[in-house]
Parts: C-alpha cells; structure tokens; sequence
C-alpha cells in the first residue's frame, strides 16, 4: 500500500492529468458536436450526465453508426481491458487524433448488439460532451464543481462508461476536486480516455504512479477509414494443404453432438471482408473478438455449430482453436562470445566491439522489468518499445512473471554484477518488449499474432533485425495452415530472423526419451528453431550434452487430406542446440517464476538489490535467446545478411555433439566465434537479397576460413552442413556462392528434389558443387554430417517416423516404453507438469 503522502501526491498529480483535462480542451468558443443533442435518456437519476454527455449506445442501437472492420483490433482490446477485473483505465492513441472517436463508437456498437462478455453485457458508453461543459460553466471552479457531480453519478451506475477524449494532452492545478482520481483507484468507475502517443509517453508513462493507474490501446495508423482495400504487395505465403478445419477442432465438434459449446477460433478467411462472410457470420451468432492488424486473419467466437459452414463456404483457407501459447526457459565465454567482443580496424571499417550495436531485438514474452540495471547504458533505458497485448490490465513495463525479463538477459543484457559475468551475448542492442504472456506465462495465439503483426509494422521504426519467441504452443497444423507459422514466414520475408524455442518436451511422464514433440511455430522451417544443451557448468565444451528435457524433432504437425488421411511434416528440427540448462540471468521484481526455481549456487547473488537481481532458470526458452543475441552480434558485422544467410552460418559452424542425432542437435551447438570469423570473410559491399544463383558473395582474394574453432581450453571441427526437410546438404559453395534459397522468405527445403528414392537439388535454387544427403545421422563429432544412420529417407518421407529401436511414428507418438499419444494431442497434463518441473530446475547438474 502506498503512503499517506505518496497518495496524496498521486491524487493531485492525477487531477491534474485528468480532471483539468475534461475541462480544458483547448477551446475558445463553444464546441459544436452534430450528435451532442443525442443525451442520456436511460437514467434520469443523472442529470449532470444527461446533459453533457452523448449516448453512442444508443446510436448504435439506431443505426446511426457505421461500422468500419479497420477498427476490430483496437476495439477488441478496449473490450478485454474493460471486462477485466483490474482497475486500470483504457486510454485510446493516436498520432492525429483523428480516429479515437470511431474507436469508441465501434465499442458503443458491439455493446448495442451484446457482442461482448457477460461483464460488459447492459453497458453503455457516454462521450463527455467537453465544449458543451466548459461554455456553460464559465469559470474553473464551476467547473469542477459539476466534474464532481459527473463523478458521483458515474459512481451511482455502475453500466456507465465514460469516454473523454484528448485526456493525455493537459494539465491542469489545485482547483478542480480530487474525487475521480479516489474514484478511479477504489475501482468505482470506468473512464476511456483518449490522446496522443507523444503526450502520452512523456505525461504519464514516464510516471511510473500515473502509468499504473492506465492501459493504452495504441490505433494502427495503417488502418484508414476510406475502405478495406489491402495492400496489393500483401504476403501470401505458402499454399493451404488438406481440410480446412484443424483436428483438435474437429475433436471438440465431434464431443459436442449439440454444437452449442462456444469458442474461441483463429479464422483465416479469403477475404475477412467480404459481405457473404460477414453475413455467414453473423448469422452463426458469431462474434468476431479481434482482426490481426489489417491482415484477414480474424479472431472470432462463435459456437461449434457454424464451423462446418463455414468450412464448406469457399470463403475461408483455415480455422483453427485460439490455442494457449506457454513460455517453453555463464553464456559468453562457452559459445566463443568473449573471443569476438574487440573488432580489429579494417580498411573500409574502423575498429569497434561486437555486441550487437544498433541491431532492434525483440522479446516477445511475458514483459521486461525496465528497472533492471541489465537493461541499461547508465541511467538510460536501452529499450526503446514496451508493448502489451495481453488481456490483463498490467503494465508493458513490468514483469510479473519473470519470463520475459530473464529471457532478455541472456539475449541482451549488460549488467555489470561479477565483472560482467552475467552479460547476455548482445550486451548493446536495442530491446523491443512485445508483451504476449500474461502473468501466469499463459497466451494466446491472438496476442502472439498481434505482438507479431506489431513488429512488422515497426521494423524500420526500430530496425528490428531479431525476433526471440521463447514460447510455442502444441504444433497441431502444418506450418502451411498454422496461423503463427504463417506470420512467422512473413517476418522472415520481410527480413527479419526469428529465433524460436523447440520445447521442453524431451522425456515423457516417465522419463525417457519423447520424439515428434517440437513446439509451434518452431515446427516452421523458416525459423531457426533452438534446442538446449547441458554445459555440465564448465566453459570447455568437450562434455556437452544435449539436455534430457530440450523437445526432439522431427516435428510431427499435419493436415488431413479429403480422404481423412494424415500427412505428417517429419522436418527435421530443431535446426541447432545452445546452452539453456541452469543459466543464471535476470530476476524482475516480486515475480511468479521465482518461487517456483531452485536457489542459485552462488549465494552473494540472491543479496543483490532488486535492479540487479538475479536468478536461475532452464529451458529451450533460455537456449533461444542465447542465439537470438548471436544473431544480433552477426547482423551488427555485417547488416546485409538475410535471414536465411545467418541460419546457414549458424549451422555452418555449429559443433557436432558426439552420440547426438540430428532430432536433437540439428547441425550441433551454437558456435559464435566461427559463425563470426566466417560472416567476416564475406562480402560486406553487395545486397545479397537480388544476388543471382551462383554469385560470389566473397572477396576476389577470398581464402576459406579454417573449418574449426578453440573455446574453453578445446578444439573442435565445423558441422559445415545446413539441414533440409528430410536431410542435409554439405560442400563449400555454401559459403562462397549465393544460394537461391537465400532470398527472404525462401527455406532450405526449396528446391530439394525428391523422385522416389532420389533426394538431389535443382539448378534454380542451389549452384553445382554441393552434396545432398539423406538420412538422419547420429554425429560421430566429425564435419560433413559424418555418423551413423539414425532415419533413413524412405521412412520420413512417409506418414510414419521409423525411430532406430524399431519403434513406429505414426497417426500417434508411440515412445517405447509403450505410451501411446494419438490423435495429435502431443501434451498431457502430467506431461506439461513435468516439463514445467524441468523448465524450472533442469538437468540435475551443475550450472552456468
């Protein structure tokens, strides 16, 4: 609880922000609103209300407001913020202005059709009517005096909402009552207020009192009211494969015989616009809950009944459930980091530290507590976005479950505790906090989709070059139909690297080894996807393990064709390993997560204060970060590269592990001195985005880097592979000539030729001089994919995955100890529980 004083200072500090600003508006005459003799007639128990206030409700219910699609998202979110339990107060922002009010009149329409949940059902929102209000009172003291009558009713109906606009924008003094801001923390009414991102950020924001006390909803100024029309440039993607309902959907129509369970889906129409849709919609009692950003992805409840019709409209290409997403949780010196910190000076650069300088990263997670000193350059922030799509009422700026902050550690912390040991790999890069988690680590696929629809919006505003997703949900649909892998594969195409966790589902409930269990979206083939290693707490990486928990491939999503059958993706993933067992980063204040971790082994750190607290945690979710913040450290060398150029020198000069197969080690483990030595040896003059098939992208005088790296008291020899669907392609033209496959959007997987038991590349996507190889190996620790066969071809190319023990893979994951998980249902409870459990407390094994 706050003191007596802080109290008293917040209230008039508030009172000023707000109750000044329903006042003075910047008016010099009287304000004219056409829709201002439209007043409250439901409560004549409100007179001061009735009149200056509008009833958009009613208008609503009179068809005197025309709804715009454009505005779903926004509205959507004013909605969740407003049926939530907290006491924050929904703020509507712009850059102009000019779309605030249409925001609140698309809400006044969803409340007038009862297309909202059952906490805002019978409400009604009333625009203060501000020019109207100061005119007639003409002085500042009556003026407060008919606030506080305002106060008083909206205290007395609880089905009132308020929505003043431009509230950020003024300040006011000591005049006008205190009553609304003691209104607005004891939760005694509801306020939607409205003004400009800039007032905003600099007003309240920056004011960590005030801040507490608000939710903004940011508009998307792409999103204008002349039309629908989308951009003719679009994404498409890959092509929709199979039925167009996913299974776990079908599963829930065929346990509700009466089609009146109600839920929540991801639908990806044709066009989300479209009338007859609109009308099938609505007719199915549908109600659409959100749009991502202007795409025609759409979130809608609706009940089970109308999804076969609308399966069978032609006018939609998938719908699957609104799925939870789950988070999945010293790095420098074992991943060769320290050894490529000081750049020499070169002729065309001058010397300079590697650490990730310039580069947008963004942490899409549970938050980031801002506090932290990790985050830091002195007293400046380093992060320069904190966004919030979650349905809770807490702050972008916090952390209440300690995830997010940990994960932004180890991609790019500074902190300067223990000399710097508890730095991250990309100390200096710019943070983007995309909030998608809430603060129990649980999402949904909708906030995923908006925090990543928000990104791409905002790539060049923050040159967000690294996307880390630490989280993933059951991989159910195939990466052509799964709703995040597709957003996942338009980063990619647009330029960005995502970076995803593979999962924590290695062991099974009883705790041996578990195929077939990568999450999505790392079961997309245009993200590098992230399995972790056990560093057995040494730096030498002689002893390194692949951890028991990290979830093996190869990935398991599918779709069903007309027939009812199931065709697997068996890729190969993840595409490599980090270390992610025991690593020691960042703590948020009085977080979640916390409680539920072992103490740390070094006990001076659990003294540090709260803005250099540390923790523990294991996990693929730490292991991904890791190498989001190599990625980082590659782009900052050389800016050029495209996504697909930095996976290849990722698996490049990744270390085979000894007695790993490529399910569980991809290419090997992360090594960032090679990855670095090799990105130094290319070419930094030439855009290798609109490069031909087969152009040099090295210097005339080139000399091929040595193949092999020395960190931690060890050497060890490059993987130089890349990783395909169902096998691998080596030769050294992989890092001399410009693969096609190296263009955005593009995946390895392109241009691999499979006739029968043929696996070979075409000329259009890969030059002459490369080898392709079949077969899953298990590493001998040798270059070139050398090993023994662990997967022949024939058998990922079918439905089944025939694992070596003999075992089949097939319309379930039969593991052998004989536990049998069918249907697609990949995680039971006490499966999650337990890789919660491991998530937690990892490997039993020293730590980092």
């Amino acid at each position: 609880m706050m003191s007596q004083k802080l109290n008293v200072k917040l209230m008039r500090e508030i009172s000023r922000l707000l109750l000044l600003s329903l006042i003075f508006v910047n008016v010099i005459g009287v304000y004219s609103n056409p829709k201002a003799n439209d007043t409250v007639s439901e409560a004549s128990s409100t007179p001061t209300l009735k009149k200056f206030t509008s009833d958009l409700t009613r208008l609503a219910r009179e068809n005197r407001i025309n709804q715009n699609a454009n505005f779903e998202r926004e509205v959507s979110q004013l909605v969740q913020i407003l049926a939530g339990s907290g006491a924050r107060q929904p703020i509507v922002l712009d850059e102009t202005g000019e779309y605030q009010e249409l925001v609140v009149e698309h809400l006044a329409l969803r409340l007038a059709k009862g297309g909202v949940p059952a906490a805002l059902l019978g409400k009604r929102v009333l625009k203060l009517e501000i020019g109207k209000l100061f005119s007639e009172a003409g002085s500042n003291a009556q003026a407060a005096v008919l606030i506080e009558s305002i106060i008083n009713e909206l205290a007395a109906d609880k089905d009132i909402i308020l929505f003043v606009d431009e509230i950020d924008g003024f300040v006011g003094n000591a005049a006008v009552s205190e009553k609304l801001t003691a209104a607005l923390q004891q939760s005694k009414i509801r306020i939607i207020g409205g003004g400009s991102k800039a007032a905003y950020t600099e007003k309240i924001e920056k004011q960590a009192e005030l801040a507490a006390l608000f939710t903004p909803v940011f508009i998307d100024q792409n999103n204008k009211i002349a039309g629908n029309e989308k951009s003719s440039g679009e994404f498409q993607g890959d092509e929709f494969r199979g039925d167009n309902v996913s299974p776990d959907l079908r599963a829930m129509m065929a346990e509700d015989a009466s089609g009146k369970k109600r839920v929540d889906v991801i639908l990806q129409a044709k066009d989300a616009d479209n009338s007859v849709l609109r009308t099938l919609l609505s007719q199915g009692k549908a109600r659409i809950n959100d749009r991502i950003g202007n795409s025609d992805m759409m979130v809608v409840n609706l009940p089970l009944s109308a999804v076969n019709q609308l399966s069978q409209s032609g006018l939609i290409n998938y719908m699957s459930p609104d799925r939870a997403v789950q988070m999945s949780g010293h790095v420098e010196d074992t991943t060769g980091v320290t050894l490529t910190r000081a750049q020499a000076a070169t002729p065309t650069r001058p010397a300079y530290t590697l650490n990730g300088s310039g580069i947008g990263v963004a942490i899409v997670d549970s938050g980031i507590y801002a506090d932290h000193k990790g985050f830091k350059n002195g007293t400046a922030s380093r992060i320069v976005a904190n966004v919030n799509f979650t349905s809770g009422n807490t702050s972008a700026t916090e952390d209440n479950y300690g995830h997010g902050t940990h994960v932004a550690g180890l991609a790019v912390g500074s902190s300067s505790i223990s000399n710097g040991a508890y730095r991250g790999v990309a100390p200096n890069a710019n943070i983007i906090s995309v909030k998608v988690l809430s603060d129990n680590g649980i999402g949904q696929t909708s906030w995923l989709l908006n925090g990543l629809n928000w990104i791409l919006q905002n790539k060049d505003t923050h040159n967000i070059r690294v996307v880390n997703l630490s989280l993933g949900s059951t991989a159910f649909d195939t990466y052509t139909n799964d709703p995040v892998c597709r957003k996942v594969h338009e980063l990619v195409s647009n330029g960005i690297v995502v970076v995803a966790a593979a999962g924590n589902l290695g062991k099974n409930t009883l705790g041996t080894v578990a195929y077939g269990r990568i999450h999505s979206p790392g079961n997309s083939p245009y993200a590098i996807t992230v399995g972790a290693t056990n560093t057995l707490g040494t730096n030498a990486r002689n002893d390194d393990v692949v951890t028991t928990f990290s979830s093996r491939g190869p990935t398991r999503s599918f779709y069903t064709d007309e027939t009812g059958e199931r065709h697997f993706d068996n890729l190969i993933k993840p595409d490599l390993v980090a270390p992610g067992n025991k690593l020691v980063s960042y703590k948020s204040a009085n977080n979640l997560l916390s409680g539920q971790v072992n103490p740390i082994s070094d006990p001076s750190l659990s003294l540090l204060s709260a803005s250099d607290a540390m923790m523990n945690l294991s996990g693929t979710s730490m292991s991904t970060p890791v190498v989001a913040g190599a990625v980082a450290m590659l782009l900052q060398a050389n800016p050029k590269l495209t996504p697909n150029m930095v996976k290849m020198i990722l698996q490049y000069t990744a270390q085979p592990l000894t007695n790993e197969n490529m399910f569980e080690q991809g290419a090997g483990q992360l090594n960032v001195e090679g990855a670095v030595k090799l990105v130094k040896s290319l070419r930094s003059d030439m855009d290798f985005q609109t490069a031909a098939t087969g152009t040099n992208i090295v210097p005339a005088d080139w000399v091929a880097p040595a193949a092999a790296s020395s960190i931690g008291g060890g050497s060890f020899v490059w993987s130089q592979i890349i990783t395909t669907n169902y096998g691998f392609i080596n030769g050294q033209n992989l890092i001399s000539k410009y693969q096609q496959v190296y263009a955005f959007g593009k995946s390895f997987n392109d241009g691999v030729v499979l006739n029968s038991d043929e696996y070979s590349l075409d000329a259009a996507n890969y030059t002459a001089g490369l080898t392709a190889s079949p077969n899953v190996i298990t590493s001998n620790g040798g270059a070139l994919g050398s090993g023994t066969v662990y997967c022949a071809l024939g058998v990922l190319i079918s439905d089944g995955v025939l694992i070596s023990d003999g075992v089949l893979i097939s319309d379930g994951v039969l593991i052998s100890d004989g536990v049998l998980i069918s249907d697609g249902v990949l995680v039971s409870d006490s499966t999650q529980a337990m890789s919660n459990s491991i998530t937690a407390n990892g490997d039993n094994t020293p730590g980092m």
